[in-house]
């Protein structure tokens, strides 16, 4: 467990983008607009429609795009960040769960060499082999699938892999991105299961992107809706799925039949 504050913030941050240049009279499309967030004690969902920003959002988080205006800080480091140094020890305490497990393991490598990578790329010094059993060990994962390829995985093992590579260098934070979108119903809840009992047992915050409104709801203490690049609602799990107030939230509860009565006031 880190002992780092899990602290993510975006201040009144933008991300335009332009069909034509501004100087022949192109128009900003908003893929994310003020957006205003922190994350450092609970756990967040981050939920919306196709198109309401979400992906846009995780990829300035991780760099690979840059916000029009507005500041994105991590850990007290502002994006973007120039020092090697700083953003390996950023990469230490923010990792990725990746939508797609197979195409995101390196299909030449076995779980072995998979797991070690991020340890040798953020220049880990602790014993390699001893954290890499560790890893599989958190994910309900045994040591015989070492040797073995992406290829040879079912897809609940890969996506397993998929976690214990963002676990392998003890972050304080796990970003999600649909983690449970190419599961099986089964698959689905063991997975739901294992990111619980792993955010519980080891004190970690999860960033979850997600449209399963359920899988928020269990996960998470906070839930945001985007819509067209804005911040719909923003509340507790509780309130978000007992009580919407947006009609875009309304509209993703009823989609999916998780609408919660309310509770008469004791």
């Amino acid at each position: 467990m880190n002992d780092m504050t899990a602290s993510i913030q975006f201040n009144n941050v933008s991300l335009y983008y332009y069909s034509l240049p501004r100087w022949l009279g192109g128009k900003p499309f908003k893929a994310l607009h003020n957006i205003n967030l922190c994350i450092e004690d609970k756990s967040l969902a981050i939920v919306g429609p196709s198109g309401s920003g979400k992906s846009t959002l995780i990829e300035l988080l991780f760099g690979l795009r840059k916000a029009t205006n507005g500041d994105i800080i991590l850990f007290g480091n502002s994006l973007p960040i120039n020092s090697p140094k700083v953003q390996t020890n950023v990469c230490k305490h923010m990792q990725l769960i990746p939508q797609e497990p197979h195409t995101s393991l390196n299909p030449y490598y076995t779980v072995y060499q998979v797991l070690k990578e991020p340890l040798l790329n953020l220049n880990d010094k602790s014993n390699h082999e001893v954290r890499i059993k560790d890893a599989l060990k958190d994910v309900g994962l045994s040591n015989k699938l070492l040797p073995l390829t992406a290829a040879q995985l079912s897809t609940g093992q890969a996506q397993r892999v998929a976690i214990a590579r963002a676990l392998v260098v003890n972050p304080s934070v796990l970003i999600a991105d649909e983690p449970t979108s190419s599961l099986d119903p089964v698959s689905r809840q063991k997975i739901l299961d294992l990111l619980m009992s792993l955010k519980s047992r080891l004190d970690m915050r999860l960033v979850l992107i997600t449209h399963d409104l359920q899988a928020a709801k269990t996960l998470c203490e906070d839930i945001l809706v985007l819509n067209h690049g804005e911040i719909a609602e923003f509340g507790s799990s509780h309130q978000i799925m007992t009580a919407p107030n947006h009609p875009t939230t309304q509209a993703l509860i009823n989609a999916q039949s998780l609408i919660i009565p309310n509770q008469p006031n004791n």
